[in-house]
């Protein structure tokens, strides 16, 4: 199945629009402000987009935003999988996705302080706040079984660990999203290598973030590879919802 993610700003626009995304129409403005319940002001912006494998908020996409840049401005660098690999190392050491000091700004730190983990789960109208563990600072939500490069790191689950943390077995049709976590480079570096899994955090039916800046103006996030930059502003909430897009549409649009 896919999935359809519609971005709600309180103002401003996203400067660098990426193929994923598309400015929504009036009419469907309407729509998404009566379906969440709010209304849109007249600075407010809307933006949805579809995607089948990943979206991804926090380091991993400011890493790839990076690296996209640098492949735009000089593509002589970017010829090959071995410097592709050497750059996005490059970028992962300078952004402080290996490494933070204690006396860094807040950008290299945790997602905690400026996002808000809602989901719904299966048969469920409900919104519930998911706790966000305070090491994580790239929050990765998955259809697939496989990310980057066919990594798989949600993992053959246990049906002890299932029923303990009360998830079902993954797979790509059953009408669920799975989310994780990766806490910094060296973490994601062995996840990646199927050393260790990634930090399991929920699987749902819908979700939704809630981002608020502070000292945080932006936030970096990727859809299926295509990195983008938020912008986020203090007094008022980014929402990102995501839901399953209906097996109707996907046929008129021509999806299998």
């Amino acid at each position: 199945c896919s999935w359809q993610a519609v971005i709600r700003m309180p103002e401003g626009e996203i400067t660098e629009l990426p193929h994923a995304l598309k400015k929504a129409e009036p009419a469907d403005q309407l729509e998404f402000s009566k379906a969440s319940g709010s209304e849109l002001t007249e600075k407010a912006s809307c933006y949805k987009g579809v995607f089948y494998n990943y979206l991804s908020i926090g380091m991993d996409a400011q890493v790839a935003y990076g690296f996209h840049h640098l492949r735009d401005e000089k593509p002589y660098l970017a010829q090959g999988p071995v410097a592709n690999k050497l750059i996005y190392a490059g970028y992962s050491c300078t952004q402080g996705w290996f490494c933070t000091p204690c006396t860094a700004s807040p950008q290299l730190r945790g997602l905690r302080n400026i996002l808000r983990l809602y989901i719904k789960r299966a048969n469920c109208s409900e919104w519930e706040q998911i706790q966000m563990p305070s090491s994580v600072r790239s929050i990765v939500v998955l259809n697939l079984d496989n990310y980057a490069s066919g990594k798989h790191p949600w993992g053959d689950l246990k049906p002890d660990y299932l029923e303990k943390k009360g998830f079902v077995e993954a797979h790509s049709d059953d009408g669920l999203i799975e989310i994780f976590g990766l806490k910094e480079g060296w973490h994601a570096s062995f996840v990646m290598a199927e050393l260790i899994k990634a930090k399991h955090i929920a699987q749902a039916a819908a979700i939704k973030f809630e981002m608020r800046g502070g000292e945080w103006d932006r936030a970096y996030v990727q859809m299926d590879g295509e990195p983008w930059k938020q912008p986020l502003i203090q007094d008022q909430s980014t929402i990102v919802e995501i839901n399953k897009v209906p097996y109707h549409s996907r046929m008129i649009n021509g999806d299998s």
